[in-house]
């Protein structure tokens, strides 16, 4: 696989101001309000003015030049627009009208931090001492890990990001959702149906379950009304999750212990299972709510995208 990261994405919001308030009240750093940063992934979010929200760009990573060669020669072979220059690929996709913009960058790497030893029956590694866990410790997620996408064209826009861009897939409900891969994550890009595009999430790596308690803990305390979902944990890469909505009404999910996947043989022998519908939720936790499937403000969406054609 050519790709090997996502590395940021321009989201296009009505209120800038306060959708750069929020940003900051998660612990991403900016220098001029339009550009956030994470600890581990450098610059992963834009964000723009536009008359209803939308994903604008995508920005992914490859190894080399003859990477970018390789997805232009499978573009090209799709008959799909592009234009490539010295050090960059650009297209867009077209029932979603999101740009790709890949270029070269380096790998990812991730420090390790120390794990919060558990007691359990049988084993009490932690004798005489409170859990770490325990204390306040609301601090920035590590880095953006994936989004999820609503096209009114599914299976066009998959076999695009899968025949074009080279992505992979990990797991999926035809028709309903798709999980693909341009990393060693389960999931990079999660791809569902809508009657029009939009951003269904964006989602944040955590060190662990604590960090994801505490982060959305202390956005819920300057405004509960942005619980969605949660908290619990995925069938569909086992990860758990915490879903908050964000000023311009889309969905942040914090989350952690996300399947990794560096054998594609290995996964698809042994680690992945049959799909069915009442595993696209969650494994265990609340039922997903319904505005997380049909948005609240559709009818704003679907208004903006005839007056935007």
């Amino acid at each position: 696989m050519a790709l090997h990261r996502l590395q940021a994405i321009r989201v296009g919001v009505t209120d800038p101001v306060a959708q750069a308030g929020f940003y900051g009240e998660m612990g991403l750093t900016t220098s001029d309000g339009s550009l956030f940063d994470s600890p581990d992934g450098g610059t992963q979010i834009h964000v723009s003015e536009s008359p209803f929200r939308r994903l604008l760009s995508v920005e992914l990573g490859v190894d080399s030049e003859s990477d970018l060669d390789e997805i232009a020669g499978r573009l090209a072979a799709l008959g799909a627009r592009h234009t490539k220059s010295s050090g960059e690929l650009v297209c867009v996709e077209p029932h979603t009208r999101i740009e790709f913009r890949v270029r070269p960058l380096p790998r990812l790497r991730q420090t390790a931090t120390s794990a919060v030893p558990l007691n359990a029956p049988g084993s009490s590694p932690r004798i005489d001492r409170r859990s770490s866990g325990v204390f306040p410790g609301a601090r920035s997620p590590r880095r953006l890990g994936h989004i999820v996408v609503a096209t009114p064209s599914w299976r066009e826009t998959r076999a695009y990001l899968l025949d074009g861009l080279g992505f992979k897939v990990s797991d999926e409900f035809t028709d309903l959702i798709t999980f693909l891969r341009c990393s060693t994550d389960h999931h990079n890009i999660a791809l569902v149906g809508g009657e029009v595009p939009f951003l269904q999430h964006c989602s944040w790596e955590c060190d662990d379950v604590d960090h994801v308690g505490h982060l959305a803990t202390k956005l819920l305390a300057a405004d509960a009304d942005r619980h969605t979902w949660g908290f619990g944990r995925h069938f569909i890469g086992s990860n758990f999750m915490w879903y908050l909505r964000d000023p311009s009404g889309s969905f942040v999910e914090f989350y952690s212990d996300m399947d990794r996947i560096e054998n594609d043989a290995e996964w698809e022998n042994v680690g992945r299972t049959a799909v069915a519908l009442e595993n696209v939720g969650l494994a265990w936790g609340p039922s997903m709510p319904m505005e997380f499937i049909v948005p609240k403000d559709i009818d704003v969406l679907k208004a903006g995208w005839a007056s935007h054609t």
